[in-house]
């Protein structure tokens, strides 16, 4: 789609910012995993750099089925990775709720669970609508064909001579003799 610019500086900023938001987009989607695994991290109850290296894996392994429609393009989409996207992200949200009602309590605790929560599901966001623009890109979603049922009319022969029946009832102006 050709855009009308009047601005050829603004233009290449626009057709750069353009061509580099899937890249931006990815890495704030890794970003946002690592942040998750830290504060996960922060919040088990085991040595902090086994934590770590658990709440690593975990969101590559979030990672890896979340992205898996991609890894073999030809196939048509798995409606799986949604949803485990979502699991994740509400195991994800439980998980810092617990840890900082264990440290915070009060605004304290409602400040710190919306701030985090915020991360959490910022990045889920942007992990399923990055997942959905990719499938589009791919040509992986097949238009869905939307079957409707043909209505049978059964047409009624209407005669012009034929007068019509009275039912014994006034219809219209008609005059009453009594």
């Amino acid at each position: 789609m050709e855009k009308n610019f009047t601005n050829t500086q603004f233009k290449w900023t626009f057709e750069s910012i353009s061509d580099n938001i899937p890249t931006i987009m990815l890495g704030t989607i890794v970003l946002t995993y690592g942040v998750n695994a830290y504060l996960t991290a922060i919040f088990l109850p085991i040595n902090f750099w086994i934590a770590i290296t658990a709440s690593a894996i975990l969101q590559l392994g979030r990672f890896a089925v979340v992205f898996m429609d991609f890894l073999n393009p030809t196939k048509g989409r798995s409606p799986y990775p949604p949803k485990i996207a979502l699991g994740a992200t509400v195991i994800a949200l439980i998980e810092v709720f617990f840890g900082l009602m264990e440290k915070y309590s009060g605004a304290e605790f409602i400040t710190m669970f919306f701030f985090v929560g915020t991360i959490v599901c910022f990045g889920y966001l942007l992990e399923i609508n990055f997942v959905n623009k990719g499938v589009e890109a791919y040509g992986l979603e097949e238009p869905k064909v939307i079957k409707r049922r043909k209505r049978r009319v059964a047409a009624k022969k209407v005669t012009e001579d034929a007068p019509k029946e009275s039912k014994g009832y006034v219809t219209s102006f008609q005059t009453i003799t009594l």
